[in-house]
């Protein structure tokens, strides 16, 4: 049985099997790829569908595959020779197992390579060639879920260690215990109490590898808003930020010519914003938490794309291999902060001492325009000057026009003097 004519392009050598369709447009109808020999093809990295139809040694038709999808893959163990199709082409020539084909001359699949031997095996080295490839891939796309959960779980944990410090004056100690403890649940966490024992003291043991970073209040903070009788009334000899009654405060009662202004002072914060903790915590996912091959080539990548970091702590996590995650929190204080190995971050400006930038640049001012008239097309009207009555009274200075438009009118809430006389009873029915 015959077909219509195809226009058969042949894919013989290593490079034109293991290319195939790659990176080429959509087979046009009445055009096909003859990949010999050939038993089994993928469509990894392909963007469109296609026909599949093996043919055995004797031209005959072993199998069809109708429109496989990329990402997809199909074998025929009895093939010797595979034409690839349009989607759609198969049906509409009527190719079915078991069909002859005869193709133009030049273009039998029965006929021998060009070279006069037979090329066996390549398969084999087609899937050497893309098998590890596309295992590495997936095991990469395993490993970013890894880390997707493990950040999830970074993130509840740090929010969990700032809502202890709020309400603990933001002690690291306590900072730290209740972090370890939110980690617990990473580490395998458990239904019975021996499983969370186990749980924790994993957690527990990980400690060392995840760095607290207290970045608000500041050292600069406590210098600029600190409460001497607050830490005395509280017994401590380290700096206390008052926490009660800050929305009518902007210093401390008992300094109330602390510096106040952020733009001039050494935090850049305001005492509300002195009242607001901030912690970022770096942890280092450990090795055996990690996809084999994927997550040593993540380590290695980020220390390689990376290698004038100076933090120390993050290098000593890759260095070990392990992936470093960064959480960050902010929430507000519950209670007065206390001063214990705060990070040093002087307020904005130049190095940490706020400047005046300098005047502007010369140039002629911009017109004053009403909302209505952005552009300033209109032509403004001549201002009218005041006109000035000399027997009109000055204003007292104590004239509030918000409460008191008039400035001296009696008050709006005076009783008339008709108040308390008497008025005819209404009358009363039946």
């Amino acid at each position: 049985m015959s077909v219509e004519p195809l226009n058969i392009r042949r894919a013989e050598h290593f490079l034109a099997r293991l290319r195939g369709l790659l990176g080429t447009a959509a087979l046009a109808p009445g055009h096909a790829l003859l990949i010999t020999p050939c038993a089994a093809v993928h469509t990894a990295f392909m963007r469109y569908p296609i026909d599949v139809v093996f043919i055995d040694a004797d031209e005959r038709i072993a199998k069809v595959v109708e429109a496989l999808p990329p990402w997809r893959a199909t074998a025929c163990a009895s093939a010797r020779h595979t034409l690839e199709l349009g989607a759609g082409e198969a049906r509409r020539l009527g190719l079915v197992a078991g069909m002859r084909l005869d193709l133009a001359a030049g273009a039998r699949p029965g006929l021998a390579a060009p070279h006069g031997r037979r090329e066996r095996g390549a398969t084999l080295v087609e899937f050497v060639v893309v098998g590890p490839l596309l295992l590495f891939i997936l095991l990469v796309l395993m490993q970013y879920a890894l880390l997707f959960h493990a950040k999830s779980q970074l993130n509840y944990a740090t929010f969990e260690a700032a809502r202890a410090g709020t309400v603990d004056s933001a002690r690291p100690a306590a900072i730290r215990t209740a972090f370890d403890r939110a980690m617990t649940g990473y580490h395998g966490g458990g239904t019975t109490t021996d499983e969370l024992a186990a749980s924790r003291a994993r957690a527990l043991a990980e400690s060392p590898f995840a760095r607290i970073e207290i970045l608000s209040p500041t050292k600069e903070s406590f210098d600029d808003y600190h409460s001497p009788a607050l830490a005395t009334r509280l017994g401590l000899s380290a700096r206390v930020i008052p926490n009660t009654h800050i929305a009518h405060l902007e210093c401390p009662t008992d300094r109330p010519s602390c510096s106040r202004n952020p733009a001039t002072n050494a935090s850049g914060q305001s005492l509300h914003d002195a009242n607001l903790l901030k912690l970022r915590i770096t942890y280092g996912i450990p090795v055996r938490k990690q996809i084999p091959l994927a997550g040593p080539f993540m380590a290695r990548a980020s220390a390689l794309l990376d290698p004038a970091d100076r933090d120390t702590f993050r290098t000593s996590l890759l260095a070990q291999g392990r992936i470093p995650v960064v959480a960050h929190t902010v929430m507000r204080m519950q209670s007065p902060a206390i001063e214990a190995g705060n990070a040093s971050i002087p307020g904005p400006g130049n190095a940490g001492k706020p400047s005046d930038p300098g005047p502007p640049p010369d140039g002629p001012t911009l017109p004053l325009c009403p909302v209505t008239d952005p552009a300033c097309t209109s032509v403004p009207p001549p201002e009218a000057e005041p006109d000035e009555d000399p027997d009109e009274e000055p204003l007292p200075d104590d004239c509030n026009p918000l409460t008191d438009p008039g400035c001296g009118s009696p008050p709006s809430c005076e009783a008339p003097s008709d108040w308390l006389r008497s008025r005819p009873a209404p009358a009363q029915t039946p």
